[in-house]
């Protein structure tokens, strides 16, 4: 009790200091778009009919009833919801890992990592979208699991396996090549029966249960929307195969990565051989020692021996993804030794495979298709952590001075996650992701979608000036296009977009820009307004530096710059600096009907 009331004292500390977190940065690049895309569904546009691409991410649908539920909710509100959810999940995941083993002390601290970070460690972005989604879900069906492995009710445990089987088909809906996580529960049952996991019998009737809602549910769905969802999933892996990153093939070799799984697995392999074969006073020692080194070379990295991972932006989190993905590898080959060696697996040993399954899953499928790369694996990450804290308590199971169990194992832990969860939490404070760091954020916004974030001063008056315009030169269902790069544009300024893609950037091809406009005048979908940023609107480094251009408007051959040189007519500028113009265009004859003079 102690120790879990020291834990939860740490944990509500950190949980305080997340919820602080969520309002500091503003983003009018990914978190835009992922706000944009759900809210343009909310206010009448269609996923499949209204965008090319529409098919494979379907977040959307789901965020798009928040959005219909709470039409004025803003994007601090969404942080916070996502926050809410990382707590419950994380709350009901205690409690059937706690019925499971009856050990309660060590999950506040084994989960305070998430109390700030939320579900995405990276520190990408603190919202529900394609990669916080699968998190959720994952833990949900990890708890639905537990609770029927638990359950004596058979009427009860069908449920809680039905209940399984449905989180499974939310984590393919919200991102679609999730939808290899169907093969976790398939894994469970043939890893139950061949490694004779006595504390989870899963039978094949179990498995139906839970394999039936997956199942149905895609029927349903593909049934409802029929063949234009097909042809919109043909379109976007086509799309999608245009893109460089993409089309130079799904696997590569990151180097770099191995090389920090590999200093991962030696600081694994040392610290788990201290503590087996050397003597208590010898082994917390050695494991300090330990914990020492692998923090200093996280934060150098190793004195220069290692290059920084994107440039180092998120240098800190790829080592978080080393450990657990060192952990992986060296978990599964202690499993198929036992399993080889007709050894009888612990209790904890037999919990840790059923987290590990479909993390396993998650984990290589995120590394494989995200853009992130290796650093994906972060964000399935709870169950992980989860079984590196249960290996690591069968450690001490055998102790001889019992009573000292808990806090050497506590203890123990601290020095095994410390260094990177301390590293890990503070790159996502510092990293606001394309604005400047808290400490100089220092102007809240006070309207619309933004209310109540804070951001630098740059940011606030171009959003302002967004909102000037938008209401000065159009009404509610008017259309818009705002690029590069800065879909947030739109849900500022509650107008639609007119093209399909609303993250316009230069890595797609022109021809896909010409599809894009073709069907825009098909649907009578034309801009009364648009918003041209000639590079990124984004700071980089935490500091006021902005990005080189990625095109010349006034003189660019792209389908999108042409449009919209030949049917609107320049406005209002905002300036950032003498190479940084912002432009507002708007339609020949809105234009007519303002006197320019006027204007924002």
């Amino acid at each position: 009790m102690p120790i879990f009331l020291m834990g939860m004292i740490l944990f509500t500390i950190i949980a305080c200091l997340g919820w602080i977190k969520l309002k500091y940065g503003f983003n009018f690049t990914d978190e835009g778009y992922l706000a944009t895309e759900s809210w343009r569904l909310a206010v009448g546009d269609h996923f499949l009919n209204d965008k090319i691409t529409g098919a494979l991410r379907h977040y959307t649908l789901i965020n798009s009833f928040i959005f219909k539920v709470y039409p004025d909710i803003s994007l601090l509100q969404m942080r916070q919801l996502q926050f809410i959810l990382t707590l419950s999940s994380l709350l009901i995941f205690s409690i059937a890992l706690f019925r499971q083993t009856r050990q309660y002390a060590l999950l506040p601290f084994v989960f305070s990592l998430f109390a700030f970070t939320g579900l995405d460690p990276v520190g990408l972005i603190s919202n529900l979208y394609y990669q916080t989604y699968p998190h959720l879900f994952l833990v949900l069906y990890l708890s639905f699991m537990l609770f029927g492995f638990q359950s004596e009710n058979l009427t009860i445990k069908k449920s809680f396996y039905v209940l399984a089987g449905l989180c499974l088909w939310l984590m393919s809906l919200s991102l679609l090549y999730m939808g290899i996580i169907v093969f976790a529960p398939i894994m469970i049952f043939i890893l139950s029966r061949k490694l004779k996991l006595k504390d989870y019998p899963f039978t094949f009737n179990d498995l139906l249960y839970v394999l039936s809602p997956f199942v149905v549910c895609w029927m349903l769905f593909i049934a409802i929307f029929n063949k234009p969802y097909l042809l919109n999933i043909f379109n976007s892996l086509t799309v999608i195969h245009t893109i460089p990153y993409y089309s130079k093939g799904l696997i590569t070799m990151n180097w770099e990565q191995i090389r920090r799984i590999v200093i991962s697995m030696a600081f694994l392999s040392l610290f788990f051989v201290a503590i087996k074969k050397l003597p208590i006073q010898f082994f917390i020692a050695g494991c300090a020692f330990l914990s020492l080194f692998i923090l200093l070379t996280i934060n150098t990295p190793l004195f220069g021996f290692l290059v920084p991972y994107y440039n180092g932006w998120f240098a800190r989190p790829m080592w978080f993804s080393s450990l657990l993905m060192a952990f992986t590898i060296l978990f599964w080959t202690h499993a198929i030794r036992k399993y080889i060696l007709r050894r009888i697996f612990s209790r904890e040993e037999e919990l840790s495979i059923i987290l590990m399954a479909p993390f396993t899953i998650c984990a290589c499928t995120m590394n494989i298709f995200s853009g992130l790369g290796p650093m994906a694996v972060c964000q399935t990450t709870i169950p992980a952590v989860a079984a590196i804290a249960y290996m690591l308590t069968s450690q001490f199971k055998n102790m001889a001075h019992k009573k000292h169990r808990y806090p050497v194992t506590f203890f123990i832990l601290m020095l095994l996650l410390g260094p990177f969860y301390y590293t890990t939490a503070r790159h996502d404070w510092d990293f606001t992701f394309y604005d400047v760091l808290p400490r100089y954020e220092n102007v809240q916004i006070e309207t619309g979608f933004g209310k109540g974030i804070y951001t630098n001063q740059i940011y606030s008056k171009l959003y302002d000036w967004l909102i000037a315009n938008a209401n000065y030169f159009t009404q509610p269902n008017d259309y818009a296009i705002s690029y590069v790069c800065s879909p947030m544009t739109h849900i500022i300024t509650k107008l639609r977009p007119s093209l399909d893609d609303t993250f316009i950037t230069f890595a797609l091809p022109n021809s896909y820009f010409e599809k894009c406009i073709q069907k825009m005048k098909q649907r009578g979908r034309e801009p009364k307004i648009a918003f041209i940023f000639d590079r990124l609107p984004v700071i980089l480094g935490g500091l006021k530096i902005y990005p080189d251009k990625q095109f010349d408007f006034p003189s660019s051959g792209d389908p999108i710059s042409i449009y919209i040189r030949k049917h609107m007519t320049p406005v209002s500028t905002f300036k950032i600096s003498d190479d940084f113009i912002i432009r507002c265009y708007v339609d020949f004859n809105l234009a007519k009907d303002r006197k320019t003079g006027h204007t924002p």
